[in-house]
C-alpha cells in the first residue's frame, strides 16, 4: 500500500465502523421513543410507534449492509 492509498479492506472497515456508530445512535433514539411511548397519550402513540418502526428498519438495513461488507458482494463498488 502506497502513501495516500487506502486498501479495500480498510475502506470497508471505515464504512462498517460508521454504520456501527449509526446503530449506536439509533439505539439511543429507540430508547427515547420507547420511553415516550410508555408515557404518551393514546392519540400520540401511533406516531411514536411509527418512529420506532422507522429506526428499527434503519438498524436492520445497516446490519444487512455490514453483513454484505464483510463479504465480497460489494467489492466491485469500491
Amino acid at each position: 500500500m502506497t502513501s495516500g492509498t487506502i486498501s479495500l479492506q480498510d475502506k470497508k472497515q471505515i464504512i462498517i465502523d460508521f454504520l456501527l456508530k449509526c446503530n449506536v445512535y439509533s439505539d439511543q433514539m429507540l430508547d427515547k421513543y420507547t420511553e415516550q411511548s410508555a408515557h404518551s397519550e393514546p392519540n400520540d402513540r401511533a406516531a411514536i410507534q411509527q418512529k420506532i418502526h422507522d429506526w428499527t428498519s434503519y438498524q436492520e438495513f445497516n446490519a444487512y449492509a455490514i453483513e454484505e461488507l464483510t463479504g465480497e458482494q460489494l467489492d466491485d463498488w469500491f
